[in-house]
C-alpha cells in the first residue's frame, strides 16, 4: 500500500519542485534581456534614405480619380432575368 501511494505522490512532487525551478529560470531571462524593442518602420526607412508616400483615405483616392460616390451604384454581375406576368423568365 505504501509503494502505491509513493508512485502516485512522486509525479506530483516532481511537477511542484520542477515548476519552481522553471519559473525561476523564466524570471531570470526576463531580467537578463529587458531592453529588447521592436523596430519602427518609419524610423528605419528614414535612416536608409527611403521616402514613403503619405497615407491617404478612401475619399482622397476617389477625389484623385474623380468618381462621384454620392450617387447610388447598381452592381450587375452576369445575366439579369426579367419576370413577366405569365411567370416565364426572359433572358
Amino acid at each position: 500500500m505504501k509503494q502505491k501511494r509513493f508512485w502516485q505522490f512522486l509525479p506530483f512532487m516532481i511537477l511542484v519542485i520542477g515548476g519552481t525551478f522553471f519559473i525561476q529560470e523564466f524570471v531570470s531571462l526576463k531580467y537578463k534581456y529587458p531592453k529588447v524593442t521592436s523596430h519602427d518602420l518609419k524610423i528605419e526607412t528614414k535612416k536608409r534614405g527611403i521616402e514613403m508616400k503619405k497615407s491617404r483615405t478612401l475619399e482622397e483616392e476617389y477625389k484623385l480619380i474623380e468618381l462621384d460616390i454620392s450617387r447610388p451604384w447598381i452592381l450587375i454581375i452576369g445575366k439579369t432575368f426579367v419576370y413577366h406576368d405569365h411567370g416565364r423568365i426572359q433572358v
